[in-house]
C-alpha cells in the first residue's frame, strides 16, 4: 500500500489534535499506526497485525471500557451502520496514559475509502478536562448505584433462600395432600413469577443454589485459545451460564475433549460446545478439529471458530469441517452469548431427538423396522435425484465445477466434482417433510434446511460427501452480495458448493430458455461470484444444449 498516498488521504479529515490514530486494513490483517512527528509531520510509526492491535488495545483500555471499546469497532456492527447511512461512530472510553493514570478519550471510528478498499479509520480525541466538573457527580452516583446492587442482592438472596425452601419442601413431600392443593400451588408460582420479575438477580441465585444442591449441574463450555486476554473475555461473558474450562493449545483442548467425551460416570464435565482458536502454539486448532472429527464428535459437541484469521484458504480449510459458526474478533458480547445459546440449544434438541429415535427403535425390538424406514426414504430421495430434472442439474453442475476447477482460486478436485454433482438436485430435500401450503419465513426455511440435513445424514454415508451435500443445504439460497437468506452471509463465506447450487437452480427454475437465465443472472450480477459468471458465460453453448 502506498503510505505517502494513504497519509495524505488521512490529512484531510483530521489535524494536531488527535491522537492513537490507526488505519486498519481488516482483510490485509494489517493495522498502520500513525504518529505526528516533532517537525508535526504525520508519519507511519509501525505496522502491526490485526490480533496485535487487538491485544494492544486491550492493554491501554481501561477494563471496565473494553466491552464497549470492542463493540464500536467490531466491523459487522460498523458496516450495518455504514449501511445505515451512518459513516461515523464513537464510543468514550478511558485510555492509560505514559504517567500512569487514566484520562478519558473519545474514539472517532469510520470508513477510509482508498485504493477500492474499505479501510477502519480511528482516532483518538482527548475530552479528559470536560469532564472534570461532573466527576463529583460520577462519583456520587456510582456510591448510589453500589449501594442498591448490594440491598438487592441481599434481598435476592433471602428471598431465593424462601423460594427454593418451599419448592424444595414440595418437591420432596410424601404428603400427598400438599402436593394435590391446587391453592398452595397457584400461589407459589405467582409468587415466584412476581419476584423474579421485581429482581432479575434472583434467577443467578437460584441457580446457584441448584448448583449447590447437586440437584442440577450447568452445562460446561470450554474455551481454548493461547491468548489469556481472549479467554479471560470470554469466561467473564459466559461464566453465569457455563461451567467454564479452558485450554492454550490444542494438546490440552484435545486432552480435555477425551477426559470429557469418554467419561460416562462423570457427566458433569460433558462438553456442551467449544469456542476454539485456529492459531495456538504447540498445536493449533485443526488438529482439535481433526481430533474430534475422528471420533465423531463435531456431530455431537457443536463446534465455533474464534481465530482471526478469516483468509479464503482458512475458511476453506474450517468448512470441510462440521463447524456451526465463525466469530470475528473483537468480540460483540451480547451477540457471542446469543449466537452460541441458539446453537448449543439446536444441538440439544437436535441430541434429544436422536435419544427418542433410539428409545423408539428399542420399543420396536427390530432393527428391521428402521431399515425400512431408512429403505423408503432412500427411494424417495432417489427418485429425486434421478428425475429429469435433477439429471439436468447435475449435467450443468458437471460444466460449471469444472470451469470453476481450471481457475487458480479454487482447489477443486475429481472427488469434489463428484460430491458436488450429488449433492445439488438435493438442495431443497428438506421440502418432502413440509406441508404444501405453508407459509414461507425464515423460520420455516430453516425447519426445512433442518429436515433437509437430517435426511441426508440418513441417506449418506460417506462423511466427506456429506459434508458437501450438508453446505449446499445449508447455504444454497445466500448471495454473494449478503442479500441472500437465512442468514444474510456473504462472499467466500459461501462454501462454493452451495454457490454452484444457486446458479444452476436459477439457470434450471428460471425461463425455459437457458440463455434468458443466463442474461438474468449476468443483469444481477453483484448477487453472484464474478468467478461463477465467467464460467457460465464461457460455457453458454454447453449449457444451452442440456
Amino acid at each position: 500500500m502506498d503510505e505517502a498516498r494513504l497519509i495524505e488521504q488521512v490529512l484531510r479529515i483530521i489535524n494536531a489534535n488527535y491522537s492513537n490514530i490507526y488505519v486498519a486494513d481488516i482483510q490485509g490483517d494489517k493495522v498502520y499506526v500513525l504518529v505526528f512527528s516533532e517537525n508535526n509531520n504525520l508519519i507511519v510509526k509501525e505496522t502491526i497485525t490485526y490480533t496485535d492491535f487487538i491485544d494492544r488495545a486491550s492493554s491501554f483500555v481501561h477494563e471496565e471500557d473494553l466491552s464497549s471499546y470492542f463493540d464500536a469497532i467490531s466491523l459487522s456492527k460498523l458496516e450495518e451502520e455504514f449501511n445505515k447511512g451512518n459513516r461515523e461512530t464513537k464510543v468514550k472510553y478511558r485510555c492509560l496514559c505514559p504517567t500512569g493514570e487514566y484520562r478519558w478519550y473519545v474514539n472517532i471510528i469510520n470508513y477510509l475509502n482508498f485504493d477500492n478498499k474499505r479501510l477502519l479509520f480511528m482516532m483518538s480525541d482527548d475530552i479528559n478536562e470536560r469532564l472534570i466538573d461532573v466527576e463529583v457527580d460520577n462519583i456520587r452516583l456510582a456510591n448510589e448505584v453500589d449501594g442498591y446492587k448490594t440491598r438487592i442482592t441481599q434481598e435476592s438472596e433471602s428471598i431465593g433462600d424462601a423460594i427454593y425452601q418451599i419448592n424444595n419442601l414440595i418437591e420432596n413431600s410424601k404428603d400427598d395432600k400438599i402436593l394435590t392443593r391446587k391453592d398452595t400451588r397457584e400461589y407459589i408460582n405467582s409468587l415466584f413469577s412476581k419476584v423474579s420479575l421485581d429482581h432479575p438477580e434472583l434467577n443467578k441465585v437460584i441457580i446457584d443454589k441448584m448448583v449447590d444442591s447437586n440437584n442440577y449441574m450447568k452445562p460446561c463450555l470450554l474455551i481454548v485459545d493461547d491468548s489469556s486476554i481472549i479467554r479471560n473475555s470470554l469466561k467473564k461473558i459466559f461464566d453465569s451460564e457455563y461451567t467454564i474450562m479452558m485450554a492454550t493449545n490444542g494438546d490440552e483442548a484435545i486432552r480435555i475433549i477425551n477426559e470429557s467425551a469418554f467419561n460416562i460416570l462423570d457427566s458433569k464435565d460433558n462438553i456442551v460446545g467449544v469456542l476454539l482458536d485456529l492459531v495456538m502454539p504447540v498445536s493449533d486448532g485443526f488438529a482439535v478439529l481433526d481430533y474430534m472429527k475422528k471420533n465423531n464428535l463435531l456431530k455431537k459437541i457443536p463446534v465455533a471458530i474464534i481465530s482471526g484469521d478469516e483468509t479464503k484458504e482458512t475458511r476453506r480449510r474450517v468448512y470441510e469441517y462440521d463447524i456451526v459458526d465463525m466469530l470475528e474478533k473483537p468480540f460483540n458480547t451480547e451477540n457471542i452469548r446469543r449466537r452460541l445459546g441458539k446453537i448449543i440449544s439446536l444441538y440439544s434438541a437436535s441430541d434429544n431427538l436422536n435419544n427418542l429415535l433410539l428409545q423408539q427403535s428399542r420399543e420396536l425390538e427390530s432393527q428391521k423396522a428402521l431399515a425400512d424406514v431408512k429403505g423408503i426414504i432412500k427411494k424417495i430421495t432417489d427418485n429425486v435425484s434421478e428425475s429429469s430434472v435433477a439429471l439436468r442439474m447435475k449435467n450443468m453442475t458437471r460444466i460449471i465445477a469444472s470451469g470453476l476447477a481450471k481457475m487458480p482460486d479454487y482447489d477443486i478436485n475429481d472427488k469434489y466434482i463428484d460430491a458436488i454433482v450429488k449433492g445439488v438436485p438435493l438442495y431443497n430435500i428438506g421440502a418432502i417433510a413440509m406441508r404444501e401450503d405453508i407459509e414461507i419465513n425464515t423460520n420455516t426455511i430453516r425447519e426445512e434446511i433442518t429436515n433437509g440435513i437430517n435426511i441426508s445424514s440418513i441417506i449418506i454415508d460417506d462423511e466427506y460427501e456429506l459434508n458437501v451435500v450438508k453446505n449446499i443445504i445449508n447455504y444454497s439460497c445466500e448471495m454473494y452480495n449478503g442479500s441472500g437468506f437465512p442468514n444474510g452471509i456473504k462472499g467466500s463465506a459461501i462454501p462454493i458448493e452451495a454457490q454452484i447450487a444457486n446458479v444452476v437452480v436459477r439457470l434450471v427454475n428460471g425461463s425455459k430458455s437457458v440463455l434468458n437465465n443466463i442474461k438474468a443472472i449476468v443483469a444481477e450480477s453483484d448477487k453472484y461470484n464474478p468467478d461463477l459468471i465467467k464460467v457460465i458465460n464461457s460455457k453458454k453453448k454447453d449449457l444451452k444444449g442440456i
